[in-house]
């Protein structure tokens, strides 16, 4: 008699990074990990200039627009390809105003999260209730990196 589960290993079909936060990211065929995770994932975050909290795709309603972005990692920098087909570097002089243009709010990319760094995640389930991505919908604020079963790590606040 056989087991149901299986003895295999697993098997890894596609490999994927984001080496941007909340834009959409590139397929590899191989990767480092450190003890920050994957290699290169993940490493750089958009920060709204205004409220300071790192710019997320977990809350549609403000920032979807950040998914009509691809980023793609480099030695030094990394290629962002705006929904248009232009080719953005993330050292680029005016790659701030370029991005804060298409996601509709002051923008800055970094590689340093700011002390104590927040984002805000919208319910799933009420973003699906809602009739498109700019309906408002309630929103949790969260600190990056502290989540834990033991530790409260967001309040809720109502969307903006």
């Amino acid at each position: 008699m056989t087991s149901a589960r299986s003895t295999r290993p697993g098997v890894v079909d596609r490999l994927l990074r984001y080496p941007v936060k909340s834009m959409l990211g590139e397929e590899i065929p191989a990767a480092d990990v450190t003890e920050r995770g994957l290699a290169h994932d993940r490493r750089r975050a958009l920060v709204d200039k205004e409220t300071g909290r790192v710019a997320s795709a977990k809350h549609p309603r403000l920032r979807h627009r950040l998914l009509t972005m691809t980023a793609t990692a480099g030695t030094s920098a990394v290629r962002i390809t705006t929904w248009a087909g232009e080719e953005l570097r993330s050292t680029d002089p005016g790659v701030d105003d370029a991005q804060s243009e298409i996601v509709g709010r002051p923008v800055v990319i970094t590689d340093t999260p700011p002390h104590e760094a927040t984002l805000d995640r919208a319910d799933p389930e009420d973003v699906l209730r809602r009739d498109g991505v700019g309906q408002p919908v309630g929103a949790h604020t969260g600190r990056i990196a502290v989540a834990s079963p033991r530790e409260p790590s967001s309040t809720s606040r109502p969307s903006t």
